[in-house]
């Protein structure tokens, strides 16, 4: 409750009973008993979590104790040096069902493994895996995360690595069983490459494709045939169209569950989540290379999902106790609510990070590319800054008075305001970026002429002239361009191909192609707009630069080709990706350069798209240039991103970790700051006084603010 009801609270006092609170705080204006209610239940709640916690405790201590005879926890085996390779593990007698015991850590790796010698800690983490899978409890295998998650690898540390040992370590030891491995569509071609390449003598089936193939998978993986060892489906089949969903959850019969990228699951109230949940198998296993921080109540989604015999009778009371947010006022609590969680997440935590276990993995340097604006984008960023002006008083000027207000005018008013916000800031970031994302050059006149003239092509034959200027009229000078250069008819309507490079960034980013080719060098370029992707296509084709390029659009089937592509043919300097669809869950050390040629609103997102290239197998240090055109509202959210990278550090105590849960919540508190401060700009100093290189948007004071805001997000975990 808020301090004023508090204050009430107390002087309602006593209370005679139960019934007497409620009583008098009903009759109280300000309060009702629903606080007093919400309070029974916490402490109901308590009691609850108390039991689990002593379980959770009980399991950890026994853990703690089979651990501690290993070695010590920075992943070296007792008797062998960190990082060194390991043997390999004499085959055991069979087994038909989990083992009872596995309380001595691994001296070598499976001997069914080929291509591969697992490192110290890739052993120890396999040990740790199958000990918790002896015991039947489902666990996480994580890259870096902050906070405490569950067994903690830094990104590019080798989880398929190690899951592929799992398997076939399992299979050595005669414990039998069908196998599920869930996977983003992007890395599904990968997972079936390192299983054939490592443990070529486990059957690895794969389920994906049209749904007439996939009818026909059904029937070939018949719940009778025991052929095959491991199943590798994608999320968007696991938790589809009905026939697939049965097929996993009431047709097939698993023994261990495996699922790649899984803070997707954070989530308890998705489909996703609700789906996946029905696959019944007794061990499951999240893999991550997002850090999934510390928000407790996804923390209570993971743990359900994962052991629901532990936390889903608990998890309402879970909830509830960790769903209150925050503030000065309620530290201790949230001391009190991270502590508990670190207790209930005791026997299931392993730490481990890059330095602490690849002592010769090369030197990572990143710096920013300040780059200028072109003359035309130094006009088209004024131009939005202007539209910026009259969008967001056209905003303040439909106010209405506060007293006045329905809850359906607020809720429009909100989501208009949210509307504006995000058109502003977007226009204002693709002015940053290239001229060619705006309509500019193809003028209402010149957009008459050609639609007249595409009249004389078979495909618009049919169509309205009317029509045709409607449709052209929302492109950019980008998708205009293309369009000239597709048809015959309205080719003399192009613009010169020197367009293309009228952009700072683009001047900048072939200045560092050739600096990097010349050197033997190749680049990673990531950008979040696929429009921009489409731009720098153009470009290096009219420069003749040789490049692959990888959207969410791209086929499933085709991703791991392009991978594989640019790893084997040097003569390809540059992968263009986009940032969801490229930065995660893809090996691609044939690069040692990293381009971020704009910025997400979370910079842990960048961090992961970077590490694409640093990682195991990387044998070139690698530098990531993050490109910031100077003068722009992409240094203030540049600013932001690196304030809230510090500030995660400190509120997760020294721990590097993006509140993934949060991930909105910062968004719009970093589009809030810069719309706050872009209005105080215009109202203060008049358009000029914030077009490119005059002045940034954030001051000290916007800073300050958002510093306080982020610091309840981080806070109310």
């Amino acid at each position: 409750c808020s301090a004023e009801q508090a204050d009430i609270i107390v002087s309602l006092r006593p209370f005679s009973s139960p019934a007497d609170v409620r009583k008098k705080l009903g009759k109280r204006k300000g309060i009702t008993a629903r606080i007093f209610d919400d309070y029974v239940d916490i402490l109901e709640g308590y009691a609850k979590v108390d039991t689990l916690l002593a379980r959770c405790e009980a399991v950890g201590k026994e853990l703690l104790e089979t651990v501690g005879v290993w070695g010590d926890t920075s992943g070296s085996v007792v008797g062998s040096t960190a990082g060194s390779r390991a043997g390999s593990v004499a085959p055991e007698t069979k087994q038909t069902g989990p083992p009872a015991k596995a309380r001595e850590a691994l001296q070598e790796q499976p001997t069914s493994l080929q291509n591969l010698s697992l490192k110290d800690y890739q052993l120890y983490g396999l040990s740790w895996l199958y000990l918790l899978y002896s015991k039947g409890l489902s666990c996480i295998l994580a890259d870096e995360m902050g906070g405490f998650l569950i067994l903690m690898f830094h990104t590019g540390l080798g989880k398929t690595i190690q899951v592929i040992a799992f398997y076939a370590l399992l299979k050595q030891k005669g414990i039998h069983g069908r196998h599920l491995v869930v996977v983003p569509s992007s890395t599904l071609e990968n997972w079936l490459r390192e299983f054939r390449r490592f443990a070529p003598s486990l059957n690895v089936q794969s389920y994906y494709g049209s749904q007439a193939e996939r009818q026909m998978r059904r029937a070939e993986l018949r719940p009778e045939d025991a052929d095959w060892d491991v199943l590798i489906t994608t999320y968007n089949l696991a938790q589809g169209a009905e026939a697939d969903r049965k097929f996993f959850s009431k047709k097939l019969e698993f023994n261990t569950c495996i699922f790649d990228e899984g803070h997707v699951l954070k989530n308890y109230q998705s489909q996703r989540y609700q789906h996946l949940m029905q696959i019944k198998v007794p061990w499951r296993l999240m893999l991550t290379g997002t850090p999934l921080q510390n928000n407790l109540q996804e923390l209570v989604s993971l743990l359900n999902f994962l052991l629901p015999k532990y936390f889903a009778e608990a998890q309402e009371s879970l909830r509830a106790i960790f769903k209150v947010k925050a503030d000065a006022s309620t530290s201790f609590l949230s001391r009190e609510r991270v502590s508990r969680a670190k207790t209930m997440m005791t026997p299931f935590v392993l730490r481990r990070r890059k330095d602490q276990v690849l002592r010769d993995l090369p030197k990572k340097t990143e710096r920013v590319e300040y780059c200028s604006l072109s003359h035309t984008q130094t006009e088209i960023y004024r131009d939005a800054l202007k539209r910026s002006r009259r969008e967001l008083e056209a905003v303040l000027e439909e106010d209405q008075p506060a007293k006045t207000k329905t809850r359906s005018s607020k809720i429009s008013q909100t989501k208009q305001t949210g509307d504006t916000s995000t058109n502003v800031l977007m226009d204002l970031r693709k002015a940053a970026l290239h001229p060619m994302l705006f309509r500019k050059r193809f003028t209402d006149a010149k957009l008459k002429l050609m639609a007249k003239d595409c009249l004389k092509e078979p495909e618009f034959a049919e169509s309205r002239y009317d029509y045709v200027v409607e449709d052209m009229s929302v492109m950019s000078d980008a998708e205009l361009q293309v369009f000239c250069e597709k048809y015959k008819s309205v080719h003399k309507h192009k613009l010169h191909d020197k367009s293309w490079l009228d952009s700072g960034k683009v001047d900048t980013l072939l200045k560092l192609i050739a600096e990097y080719r010349s050197q033997g060098r190749r680049i990673l370029v990531f950008s979040q707009f696929v429009q921009v992707l489409n731009i720098l296509q153009h470009v290096l084709d009219k420069e003749g630069i040789r490049y692959l390029v990888l959207t969410g659009s791209t086929a499933v089937d085709v991703r791991q080709s392009l991978v594989d592509e640019f790893s084997e043919e040097n003569d390809i300097p540059v992968f263009l990706l986009s940032t969801k669809a490229g930065g995660m869950g893809i090996n691609l050390t044939a690069a040692s350069v990293v381009v971020l040629f704009d910025q997400d609103f979370n910079p842990h997102n960048d961090r992961q798209a970077a590490d694409r290239a640093y990682r195991i197998g990387q044998k070139r240090d690698v530098d990531i240039i993050k490109f910031i055109s100077r003068g722009t509202i992409e240094e203030d959210i540049y600013r932001l991103g690196q304030t809230k990278l510090a500030l995660d550090v400190a509120v997760a105590g020294g721990e590097e970790g993006t509140q993934e849960g949060e991930e909105g919540k910062i968004e719009k508190l970093m589009k809030a700051t810069l719309i706050g401060a872009l209005r105080k700009k215009l109202a203060t100093d008049g358009d000029d006084g914030v077009i490119a290189g005059t002045t940034r948007l954030v001051d000290s004071d916007a800073e300050e603010v958002f510093i306080k805001e982020e610091e309840n997000v981080l806070n109310s975990i």
